[in-house]
């Protein structure tokens, strides 16, 4: 916002000029490339600021440590006061990492503990763009776990525009209508879904499963579909992650696959 105060001031003096030297009609010239040139230049130094702040956040993230991400992020939150749309944004990002978080729990078996994490996910998601879909799609995802069905496909429905170019987005949309015994409703947002993206294998493969009313797997999205339901990603891929990252030795993840008894050697 201090940026659009700051360059339409300028604007106004660059206008004031122009009048008096030649005319007022003149004035409106010198004053629009000032306000654009002034707008460019400040949007694009608080653009570098953020980007600074991003990336060390999502240094954080690549080493795990979820809090110090969140905390650098909010640190950020200052700057909204200078550009537009850069508040929401932020907010949507670290809507992103509480969800994560509170997926985590959720794959601990600290159900209780999650609750709390969902609502604070919920509370900056809510924040988000309203044309930032992935922070829609995820605000839904909470409001899906809370059994807020409504609420998640009203959601849903008002990011549709935004969101209607991605299959992921089109998936969780039938995920929730299914789960919530809607087959039919998510076969009407599937036939929607493939006329924006026709012959779209995934989304074509959840429209027969649900056509046969049979139960769709929604996995076949690989990672996209893990980005909204960590929680239901497969013990085995997140064995073979943490021993890629070196968190497991070999010798562990192999027993941890095991499923059953050695014998005695």
């Amino acid at each position: 916002m201090y940026n659009l105060l700051i360059a339409g001031g300028a604007a106004l003096v660059a206008y004031a000029v122009g009048a008096l030297a030649v005319s007022w009609v003149a004035g409106f010239v010198p004053a629009l490339l000032v306000f654009v040139g002034a707008w460019f230049f400040l949007a694009r130094r608080t653009g570098r600021q953020v980007e600074v702040i991003a990336k060390a956040a999502m240094a954080h993230m690549q080493e795990g440590r979820l809090p110090a991400a969140r905390d650098t992020l909010r640190s950020a939150l200052p700057l909204g006061r200078w550009q537009l749309l850069v508040e929401s944004q932020l907010h949507g990002q670290i809507g992103a990492i509480d969800y994560l978080e509170a997926c985590s729990l959720v794959m601990q078996r600290q159900v209780s503990a999650s609750k709390p994490k969902f609502e604070e996910a919920r509370a900056s998601l809510s924040k988000s763009w309203s044309r930032d879909w992935r922070s829609r799609t995820l605000l839904a995802c909470v409001q899906h776990r809370a059994g807020e069905v409504d609420a998640a496909v009203a959601t849903l429905k008002a990011a549709e525009s935004s969101g209607s170019g991605e299959s992921i987005f089109w998936a969780v949309f039938a995920y929730v209508l299914n789960e919530a015994k809607r087959r039919e409703e998510a076969l009407q947002v599937l036939g929607r879904a493939l006329s924006a993206l026709p012959k779209n294998a995934g989304l074509l493969a959840v429209q027969e499963a649900l056509s046969n009313r049979k139960r769709p797997d929604f996995k076949i999205f690989g990672d996209a579909w893990y980005q909204f339901f960590p929680d239901q990603i497969p013990q085995e891929v997140l064995i073979e992650q943490a021993r890629a990252a070196g968190k497991l030795p070999q010798q562990a993840a192999n027993r941890s696959m095991m499923t059953w008894p050695q014998p005695r050697r």
